[in-house]
Formats: structure tokens, sequence, C-alpha cells
């Protein structure tokens, strides 16, 4: 699907969901509808609803919404931004559920690219009869596995029972797009291993041009900076709280740390700042813009990362772009974007003590030993691995690809 090839541009549905709710996937799509969009692509977003109370769908609970003509709403902005509601949302499974309206919208387009958490939001786009792309970080078992963990009770119940279905939704997305764009090698493995064959590994990149080392060169003398969704429990803040504590019990010089992103840092982890006397140490920023927050990583000179998601961390590519060294937790995603060692640090998912000990001794090693040559190593492989440029090319080939075949040659999976 190269641009200049047709009489009009190439039009594109990028199906998606919590579009302005914040966080990894969100900002996923707004890098790959930006990036195709600077090459000529006419790209249009279709935000599906989220949450149980989502005032655009026909809710159970709700009489008066069984009569709503339209679960479609246009965002009055020039972003052709398109949120769709569902039936019966209250339910998680009817919002992974293709609506008529938003099928035969989708139709209109030559191609349709789903950028998820987990593959069950494809199902939505099945039997639009055009080309689709899904780009998934997890699955739906892989992304709740922590978070069942913390739960009791009639509620744990619950949130197994809802899972295990949306485990059967993904399985029926999986085998009807036309190809299957991850992440990371594990999530790689872990569906080719599961019989799906057209599957490929495509990581999104950063504009390393926005996203830049300042020009006096890396800070060694910096705050240290952590950027994830502040009021989401699976980002580990809680550890990295207590790394900071036991960093500054081994060396009471060691900078103060930011906690910046979307929403409120929850008032128990207030509370722990307080308590373990961090008040003046620490400093918390919501809601920050873009420009604020490529400030912020300039102004850094450790990134840090306590996540128990297993998904890319967008934040930490950004965060290399602007020449930071990294040092977080290891998971899937991190091994995609740190080398261990050479750009920074990845720390073993072990007990939480154990991984605020870890956090704490890695820090401490950049900030004292060669933490000037990992940041300009990070800053090297987010240009030649993940800019713009390179990152752009793996989507961009499966779509010429895929425009290329006669529909009769369309291969579907599983």
């Amino acid at each position: 699907m190269k641009v200049g090839a047709q009489s009009r541009p190439p039009r594109i549905a990028l199906v998606t969901s919590g579009f302005e709710v914040g966080g990894g996937v969100p900002t996923v799509a707004r890098w790959l509808r930006d990036s195709l969009r600077s090459i000529g692509y006419v790209v249009d977003i279709h935000d599906l609803a989220t949450s149980s109370r989502d005032p655009y769908s026909r809710r159970l609970l709700q009489p008066k919404s069984w009569i709503r003509r339209s679960l479609r709403e246009r965002a009055g902005d020039q972003d052709s931004v398109i949120h769709w509601g569902a039936n019966a949302v209250e339910i998680e499974t009817m919002r992974y559920r293709p609506r008529r309206e938003l099928v035969k919208a989708l139709q209109t387009y030559d191609l349709i690219q789903v950028v998820a958490g987990s593959p069950a939001w494809a199902s939505a786009v099945i039997g639009a009869g055009v080309p689709s792309v899904l780009l998934a970080a997890t699955t739906v078992a892989w992304e709740r596995r922590w978070h069942l963990a913390q739960q009791t009770g009639a509620w744990r119940i619950w949130r197994h029972g809802m899972t295990s279905l949306t485990a059967r939704v993904e399985r029926h997305a999986l085998s009807n797009v036309d190809v299957v764009l991850v992440l990371n090698s594990a999530m790689l493995d872990s569906l080719r291993a599961s019989g799906y064959e057209r599957v490929i590994k495509a990581s999104p990149g950063v504009d390393t041009r926005f996203f830049s080392p300042p020009v006096a060169g890396s800070q060694r003398d910096g705050y240290l900076l952590s950027v994830c969704r502040l009021n989401d429990p699976r980002k580990g803040l809680e550890r990295m709280i207590h790394a900071y504590a036991k960093m500054l019990q081994l060396d009471d010089s060691i900078p103060p740390l930011i906690l910046a992103g979307r929403g409120q840092l929850p008032a128990p982890l207030l509370g722990l700042v307080a308590n373990l006397g961090l008040s003046s140490r620490v400093t918390v920023r919501s809601n920050v813009d873009i420009g604020e927050l490529a400030d912020l990583y300039r102004g850094a000179s450790v990134f840090l990362q306590t996540s128990h998601e297993e998904g890319l961390g967008m934040s930490v590519l950004e965060a290399m772009a602007c020449g930071l060294p990294v040092v977080c937790t290891d998971t899937a995603g991190a091994r995609e974007t740190v080398v261990d060692g050479v750009t920074g640090w990845l720390v073993q998912q072990n007990s939480d003590s154990q991984v605020s000990e870890l956090v704490a001794d890695r820090v401490l090693e950049v900030l004292q030993g060669d933490g000037l040559a990992m940041s300009a190593r990070a800053r090297q492989r987010c240009e030649q691995a993940f800019s713009n440029e390179v990152a752009l090319r793996r989507f961009t080939d499966v779509y010429e690809e895929l425009h290329a075949r006669e529909p009769t040659e369309r291969i579907y999976i599983g």
C-alpha cells in the first residue's frame, strides 16, 4: 500500500480502546496515527468503549439507553476521533463484539489496524471484509496474571470467569485477522507455539527528533525519573518508593525522585512517601503534557521503572531517546529495548523487597559508574532500532503486502 500508487491516499481505520485514558496502548496508537499521517496516509481513530458506565452505550442498568439509535459519538476536533459505545456495556465481553454500525463504517476503509492490549478487541472488526492487522501487547491471561493474584473472594471468581470468556474471544479474533503484530519475542513465541503462523514482531518507535538529549549533554547530577500511570498498581510504584528509601540509606547524596504521568498518586502511596520521610525528596507531577514530559526526560540522570506488566513500555523508549540509562524490572517488553549492562540494567522480578534492593544497587552503580557511556549507548540504540523511520517500516511493509493481494488470497491464521 504505497502512498502515491493510488489515485487517493490509503485510508486506514485505526481501532483502539481507551484512547483518551492514557497509558501504553493510546501512546502507541497516537504514534502510529501521527507517523502514518506524516507520510500521506489518511488515518481515523475509532475508539471503543472500555467503561461499564460509557455514556454512548446501551447499558443494562439504564433502561432509557436501550432506545439509543446510535452508538457512535464523533469528537468535535480535527483529529477524526470517533468513539463507539457497546451494547450491554457492563458485561466485559460485550465490549469486544462487532456492532453493525461500526462494521458498516469500517467497510469504507482500505485497511483496519487494531492497536490493543489484548487481541480480544480485534473481535469488534470481524465481518467488515477489509484487510485487518492486529497489534497486540499481550494476552488477557498474561496481562491479568499479577492482578488476579492480588484478589480474593467473589471478586476474584468473577474476574477469573471474565478472563476465561475473554480468552475465548481472543482465540476467535486471532483466527480471523489477516496479520498479527506483537511487541516482543515472548508474545511471538507464545502465539506461534499455539499454532498462529501469520505473526510478526513489530515494535513501535519514537520520534527521536522530538525526544532528544539536552543540548548540553547528558545530566550526571539530574534527578531520578519515573513515568507511568500513577494510579495503576501494576506499575509497582510502591516498590519504587521503597527502592528510593533504600538508595538514601546507602548514599544520602542521591538526587531527588520525580514520579510523573497520567492520573493521581493514590493516597496510600502518598502516605508511604510521608511515613518513610521522603516528602522533601519525592515530587509527583500529574497529567503532564508531551512538551513537559520531554523536558522532564532531558533534566534527569536515570530513568526508573518497576512495573509488573509485560508490555513494551513506551516511556522507556522515550527516556532512551533522550539519552537516559534505564534501570527497570525484567519484563518481556523491557528485554526488547534495554540491553542489560549496556544501555541500563534489568532487575529480576523477585519479591518486592528484593526488587527494591536490586533497583537501589543498580541506580547507585549507574550514578557512580559509567552512566554517561550508558546514556550515549541508549540514544544510539533508539536511533538505530526504534526511530520513527525504522519502526514505521515494519508496519507499512505489512500494509503493502496485504494491499498487493487479491481478495481471494487473504490468509486467515489459526
